[in-house]
């Protein structure tokens, strides 16, 4: 097994030899970054979470999705193969969910995460959201193989759902 990756230019040279034989997962175990190093990369909103896209090519994307206090994302299934996503800083409650017969959701699993844990998701099985149930601001890292280039997000109240696109700030 080859070292420890120690920042983020490391990360996406690891990402961009390809996942080999072991897979992306191999590579994010060996994730020593200190958070410090990635909090200039953070960007901040009141009212939403953000994405910050740190690297993008044809086999996949990385991001850090930074919240504050409370903030969740939509619920939401990733139109994606794989995807990866690690706390670095804080926690997140990942909520997965089900579509029932009459098209409404159903909550299946709620999941605390801290560092250094992750959760995977690929498609198909993926209708979740996170939530920052931290006392303080969360990071998550994301990895998607490949790059997103819609989304479904589901009405939290019919279950009825909408197709997105990545807007100008994640390209």
């Amino acid at each position: 097994m080859k070292g420890s990756i120690t920042s983020v230019q490391e990360l996406i040279l690891a990402l961009e030899e390809g996942p080999g034989q072991d897979g992306y997962l191999s590579i994010l175990k060996r994730l020593e970054i200190p958070v410090r190093d990635l909090v200039p990369l953070c960007t901040w909103h009141q009212k939403h979470y953000t994405r910050n896209c740190l690297s993008r090519n044809a086999d996949f994307e990385l991001f850090l999705i930074c919240y504050e206090k409370g903030q969740r994302t939509s619920i939401h299934d990733y139109d994606s193969q794989e995807a990866w996503v690690h706390p670095v800083s804080g926690e997140v409650t990942e909520e997965r969910f089900a579509l029932g017969p009459n098209g409404a959701l159903r909550l299946v699993n709620s999941t605390v995460l801290r560092p250094p844990t992750f959760s995977y998701m690929h498609n198909g099985s993926s209708v979740h959201r996170y939530v920052n149930t931290h006392d303080g601001r969360s990071i998550t890292l994301n990895l998607y193989a490949k790059p997103l280039r819609k989304w479904k997000v589901y009405d939290e109240t019919t279950g009825d759902p909408s197709t997105m696109s990545p807007g100008p700030q994640d390209r």
